[in-house]
Order: structure tokens, then sequence, then C-alpha cells
């Protein structure tokens, strides 16, 4: 039997990438939230199917008494405003590690556009390719800073 909600319930599924942006989402606002597995929790299942006239629809989020069905990050926070605002410790738009991600992105990608109208085509592609590699790694440290800080998640 499900136990009674806490002020956020988050209905996931491993593999989805709505959740894994959903997870990051509100750790990096500070949102506690309990999460639960529909592939590994019957009940949770049954409690999806039941509000999503019988889909597995994830991330399903119970704010109290109110169910969002694949909802963006910023339409569950913003619920959270209304319902629990001592819930949402802090809300940035940009958070810093994303912003150096971004700049450092960019730099890598001018830097490989300019090398490449020098006739560098070499070291352009190697900019080029580290500039994907820095998007890759920073979002993975980005995702599982956030993994740890939400209750109830284990990071893979």
């Amino acid at each position: 039997m499900r136990s009674a909600p806490t002020p956020l319930d988050v209905y996931w599924r491993p593999g989805c990438g709505a959740c894994s942006t959903l997870r990051t989402a509100l750790a990096e606002a500070g949102v506690p939230a309990r999460w639960h597995d529909i592939w590994a929790d019957p009940d949770a299942r049954a409690f999806v199917r039941s509000v999503a006239a019988g889909n597995e629809t994830v991330p399903t989020v119970q704010i109290g008494e109110r169910v969002l069905i694949a909802p963006r990050p910023r339409q569950v926070i913003d619920e959270l405003r209304d319902v629990a605002p001592e819930l949402v410790t802090s809300v940035r738009r940009w958070p810093l590690l994303r912003v150096v991600q971004w700049v450092a992105i960019i730099a890598l990608l001018v830097t490989s556009e300019v090398l490449a109208r020098a006739g560098r085509s070499g070291l352009s592609w190697a900019a080029y390719g580290l500039a994907i590699a820095t998007y890759l790694a920073l979002r993975r440290l980005r995702s599982r800073g956030a993994a740890r800080r939400v209750l109830g998640h284990r990071s893979p």
C-alpha cells in the first residue's frame, strides 16, 4: 500500500529523459522529493495509471492533492511556490556550472571556426570534439551533483 504523500512525490522510470531533467531542476532548486520508480513499485505504477487515463506517463508529479502529468520543471516549481513555498529554497535559472559549461562550449566552437578559416582543419576538428566532450562531461557532473542532493534518489 502507498504511504501518505509528502508535499512532493515524483513517479518516474529508468531511462526517462524528462524524469532526469526534472530531477536535476528540482535538486538545483533545493526541493526535496520522494521518488517512486513505477517499474519497481506496483503501487506506484497503479497510481500513475489511475491518474493518466490508464497510461504509464512519467514523470507524474503529486503536490499535495494536485497531480501533474508530464510537467515541465518550471511548472512544478511554480506550483510548489503556490502550495508549499518553504520547499523551494533557491531557483536560479542559470546555475554557475551551467554558465561555465556554455561559455566554455561557445569559446571552443568559436576557436574551431577560427582554426577552420585559417586552414587548420585538424585542429578545428579537435576543438569541435573538445566542445562536445566538455558539454557531456559538465552535463554529467551537474546531474550527478543534483542527484546526490535529491532525497530518496540513488545515482546509478
